[in-house]
């Protein structure tokens, strides 16, 4: 699963089941990115892990038959209208390296490591958005990414906030639901409102170094230098790195660190 195998196992069936589909290259091996869709394959992997080889095809089949569209039967699924599109919309966050060569998708750059991207959420899957549906749903990408955001502030409401208490003090907030989108919470105001309160700060330093995975504490916290470095380690640990970029969020909003900051966090 780690260490491609599994990816390549995958993707030799579906180039030989759907020779039309287009495989983008990922650096993940823990994902395939097919057309403008992205599958975790982990769970696939644990539908088939331990059966005989034909077995294993077969399921591996049954699942690429059920999550892609296909062609000779349902809808193109691909399109969907802005009425079925508008609820699903989130925001997302993704590696600028992993989005430069789709230049098809809406995108925009949110710092120097990450892009903004927006998708259509689906139970095994998300859809990225291209500028195609843009044109067909006559709306541009900063309309697209105030609902993105809005349907992932909604969807938030009860997730579950961790905290580290040291002496009866909250020192760090974590975000791990595994969801898809704890990266991509950076980008909800109300949501980091929210971190803000749980640790009592006024202003926090935030990060997001792995897509399932926000991490966020107190400015002046006396662990800040070990706490940055850790966001480092999450990153190139992974799995779905994000970014070891540091932010400052307060009242005002979202910003990246200043030089001075950074220097204080020992960067």
């Amino acid at each position: 699963m780690t260490d491609g195998r599994f990816y390549q196992e995958v993707a030799a069936i579906l180039r030989a089941t759907r020779p039309a589909a287009t495989i983008i290259p990922d650096s993940n091996p823990q994902q395939i990115r097919v057309d403008q869709f992205t599958f975790f394959l982990g769970n696939l992997y644990t539908r088939v892990e331990g059966l005989d080889p034909t077995a294993r095809r077969k399921t591996i089949e049954s699942y690429l038959a059920r999550a892609l569209v296909d062609p000779q039967g349902e809808p193109d699924r691909g399109s969907p209208g802005f009425a079925d599109a508008k609820p699903r919309l989130r925001i997302q966050l993704a590696p600028k390296p992993a989005v430069a060569h789709a230049g098809t998708l809406a995108q925009r750059p949110f710092s120097d490591l990450l892009a903004v991207t927006y998708v259509l959420d689906e139970a095994e899957r998300y859809q990225y958005v291209t500028l195609a549906m843009l044109d067909s749903w006559k709306t541009d990408a900063a309309s697209i990414e105030r609902q993105a955001i809005a349907n992932l502030e909604a969807a938030s409401k009860e997730t579950a906030i961790s905290l580290v208490v040291a002496d009866g003090t909250p020192v760090l907030a974590m975000v791990m639901t595994g969801d898809g989108y704890d990266a991509a919470r950076l980008l909800l105001p109300g949501f980091l409102a929210e971190i803000r309160h749980a640790l009592k700060a006024e202003a926090l330093t935030v990060a997001a170094p792995t897509r399932d995975l926000l991490m966020a504490w107190p400015p002046d916290s006396r662990a800040r230098v070990t706490l940055a470095a850790d966001v480092r380690k999450q990153m190139k640990q992974g799995p779905y790195s994000r970014s070891d970029e540091l932010f400052h969020v307060d009242q005002a909003g979202l910003r990246p660190l200043t030089i001075r900051e950074r220097a204080d966090h020992d960067r």
